[in-house]
């Protein structure tokens, strides 16, 4: 039997993102749709019967740290694993599933994105960090000589499943962050977050990997602290806001970010990311063009240990967050839910959290954002998706993760 639980709080007041295949400006008024979505209810239509309560059904499977998840047509997932080395599993359902060979080396998986014609293209897109230790010896890390530089990087590739079997080919990394950086022991901040854009960009997040001198982050030299859009060959837009600054890496959209885990884009195309902050401070963050947010050299949180950093304030150059929170809810992934099952969520952001143990219900309306509901769901979650039918699934994070269907409870 699945367990139930209810939402903890309330405020007054994604299927996985999908391209529509192109490589122009991204505009507002083309949002991404979900393949086999429904057409949003007409003003006749009756009012979504609220949602109080999420249903947990029975792990369909189980992973050593699981990472990414993307929904496939028909009820078959991809989910990737942050091991050493990497993997990547083909789900089904039922609970069946085929580990996926053709993995570069040296590569632990993070996020996993499937093109809409799928069916037709075979092509995938997934992030991972690349560990290089021929690398030049980079960051706050670079005297220890027992720590591998590693970068986060983003590839395309065909999948191809024969029914035992599966397996990649045609592997091409299409980002790479710059430079490769030798972190100290933890997570390293890679960031690695996928959203294809309305025109079918590809929107990449790159973490800080955990470095705090901001005249660096905040350079456009590099491309550490950033979100990218490129072309799904890896190309640059010509319309990137930075593509004729001299000395700059033209793939950054924007600057000044710690380590953002979720992104994509509302319905009305305007793109979105939840981001760690330090100690507290959490973002939601609506991303411009040529933005830049300020980390390290402002948060609304804290150094680890309580050293004080300056807060967000207007007139400091910076773009503020829509919404903060401290305590921090540690995001993990983030969907724009566009189906019909859990109807009363249209067009909401879904954002899974790790520290937090619940999924933040999020709801926006033009540049503004406001918490709406939590679901306290009991365990670190790593990431959410939608399938084409609008079923919501969930990815626990840790040695024993699970894939996890969701249903709604009403009143």
């Amino acid at each position: 039997m699945g367990r139930t639980i209810r939402t903890s709080f309330a405020f007054a007041g994604t299927c996985a993102l999908l391209a529509l295949v192109g490589c122009g400006s991204d505009q507002t008024n083309a949002p991404p749709q979900a393949i086999g979505s429904a057409p949003t209810p007409g003003p006749t239509a009756s009012p979504p019967q609220p949602i109080v309560g999420i249903s947990q059904g029975p792990a369909i499977a189980e992973f050593i740290s699981p990472w990414g998840l993307a929904a496939l047509p028909g009820e078959t997932f991809l989910v990737t694993h942050d091991t050493d080395p990497g993997g990547l599993a083909l789900v089904s359902s039922d609970g069946s599933r085929v580990e996926v060979s053709g993995i570069p080396e040296n590569a632990r998986l993070l996020d996993i994105a499937v093109d809409q014609g799928f069916l037709l293209t075979r092509q995938i897109f997934f992030t991972a960090i690349i560990r290089d230790p021929a690398a030049v010896r980079v960051g706050r890390g670079a005297a220890d000589p027992e720590l591998v530089p590693e970068r986060m990087a983003a590839f395309r590739a065909s999948l191809f499943d024969n029914g035992p079997t599966a397996h990649l080919s045609d592997v091409r990394e299409i980002f790479r962050q710059i430079p490769t950086i030798t972190t100290l022991p933890g997570s390293g901040e890679p960031g690695g977050r996928i959203a294809f854009g309305p025109s079918g960009n590809l929107f990449i997040t790159s973490g800080d990997r955990q470095e705090l001198n901001a005249a660096f982050l905040h350079s456009l030299d590099n491309n550490l602290g950033a979100t990218i859009r490129i072309r799904q060959d890896g190309s640059i837009p010509e319309d990137n806001p930075f593509v004729d600054t001299p000395g700059a890496r033209p793939e950054i959209w924007s600057k000044g970010h710690r380590n953002h885990y979720g992104i994509g884009f509302a319905t009305d195309g305007r793109l979105w990311s939840a981001e760690h902050g330090p100690l507290g401070g959490d973002e939601f963050n609506l991303i411009l063009e040529a933005g830049n947010y300020g980390w390290p050299a402002v948060s609304n949180g804290s150094h680890y240990g309580g050293r004080d950093i300056p807060d967000h304030a207007d007139g400091d150059g910076f773009v503020a967050p829509t919404i903060t929170w401290t305590p921090a809810i540690a995001p993990g992934g983030m969907t724009f839910y566009r189906g019909r099952i859990f109807e009363d969520w249209q067009g909401d952001a879904l954002i899974t959290g790790l520290k937090s143990q619940a999924i933040i219900r999020v709801r926006v309306e033009g540049d503004t954002a406001e918490e709406v509901q939590r679901f306290e769901l009991g365990a670190r979650i790593r990431d959410i998706a939608e399938d084409p039918f609008g079923a919501l699934y969930v990815l626990t994070d840790g040695s024993n993760g699970q894939l996890i269907k969701l249903e709604p409870e009403f009143e």
